[in-house]
Parts: C-alpha cells; sequence; structure tokens
C-alpha cells in the first residue's frame, strides 16, 4: 500500500517537472520566434535602405551624365510636330488608332527623354530613335533607369496609340488625352502632347 502511494506521488512530482520542462521549452521557442522576426525585421530593413540607395545613385549619376553633356555639348531644345492633334469622330468599332508624332532636336547639344506617360490607360506610346524602339508606356509607366538620345538635329517619333472602346460604352463622347515626355531641355523639361477624339459607338 505504501508504495504505491510513493508511485502516485512521484508521478505527480514527474508531472510537475514535466509541465515545468513543456513551459521552459515554450518560452525558449517563444523567445526563438522573436528573435528571427526581429533578424527578418531588421534583413528587410537593410535590403529595402539598400535598394533605395542603389535607385537614388543611379538616378542621380543619370542625372549627372545629362548636365555634364548639356554643359560639354551645348543645349538640346524639343520640338513636337503637331504638339496637338485631334482624331475627329472615332467609332469604337473602329478599334486602335495610331498616330505618328516627330520629336525633333532644334538644340545643339543632345536631347534625353528620360520619361514618356500618359493620361488614362487607353493611350500608350513607343518612342522611335533610328533603329531603336522604345518599351511601351502608358498611364503609370515607370521605368527609372530608362532614357534615350536624340542628338543636335535629328528626330525621334513617337507612335501613339488611343483605344476608344477601352472604357466600353461610358465612354462615349468627348474625350480628351494627355501623352507627357521628361527631357532634359532646360527650357521645356516636361512636354505635352494634347489628343482630342469624339467616341462614337
Amino acid at each position: 500500500m505504501e508504495e504505491q502511494i510513493n508511485n502516485q506521488s512521484l508521478n505527480k512530482r514527474e508531472k510537475r517537472l514535466l509541465m515545468r520542462q513543456q513551459e521552459q521549452q515554450e518560452r525558449l521557442h517563444s523567445a526563438r520566434r522573436r528573435k528571427i522576426k526581429k533578424i527578418s525585421i531588421v534583413v528587410l530593413a537593410t535590403a529595402l535602405l539598400a535598394a533605395g540607395i542603389i535607385f537614388l545613385t543611379g538616378k542621380s549619376s543619370l542625372s549627372e551624365n545629362q548636365n555634364n553633356e548639356n554643359r560639354d555639348g551645348g543645349t538640346p531644345k524639343i520640338e513636337i510636330n503637331p504638339a496637338e492633334y485631334d482624331f475627329g469622330d472615332i467609332s469604337m468599332a473602329a478599334g486602335v488608332a495610331k498616330k505618328i508624332f516627330e520629336i525633333k532636336n532644334a538644340g545643339n547639344g543632345d536631347l534625353r527623354i528620360d520619361g514618356i506617360w500618359t493620361s488614362c490607360h487607353c493611350t500608350t506610346a513607343v518612342l522611335k530613335v533610328g533603329d531603336k524602339n522604345s518599351p511601351e508606356f502608358g498611364m503609370g509607366t515607370n521605368l527609372p533607369f530608362w532614357s534615350e538620345k536624340i542628338s543636335a538635329g535629328e528626330s525621334g517619333y513617337l507612335e501613339v496609340f488611343f483605344d476608344p472602346a477601352y472604357h466600353g460604352p461610358q465612354g462615349i463622347g468627348s474625350a480628351v488625352r494627355i501623352v507627357y515626355l521628361s527631357t532634359n531641355d532646360p527650357e521645356n523639361k516636361q512636354s505635352k502632347i494634347l489628343l482630342n477624339a469624339n467616341i462614337t459607338p
């Protein structure tokens, strides 16, 4: 009888010891998880900081190169022909309309186009200089390391695509869209092309 009581009390002690060990293990696991989480946050923050520094360094060195080009080789001057275009009545059923605009460098230094974007997703643009085509640009397009040079006296050609059916029936009626170009022309850092259309079914 005494042996049974001792065995039962030993079992209780063992249970308590087991519970303590489990609590300690849980605390250790919890501490490890917190430590791993902190390390992950530090690594992520460091990666984001490094990416930001690389982005800013690349952008500033690009601007510096452009400024050096201008200092050494004259001043660029952008001329867009035509600067405005009216598609007139354009049917949704007719499909995508296209217009080509001449982007001329009328200055005596290299003209650099370092950004193109549009005012609406229904409008996109591609710049052609010589035998090179840019990526297709649209609303919200941001390619920080893309740029294209047009030498003094030379021209590039901007192909603009307008999809009258993009917005569906609610897009019927008068439409005004804008294509923007970011340049190193000191007189015209942001150039615009204005597009008008009257969308019909």
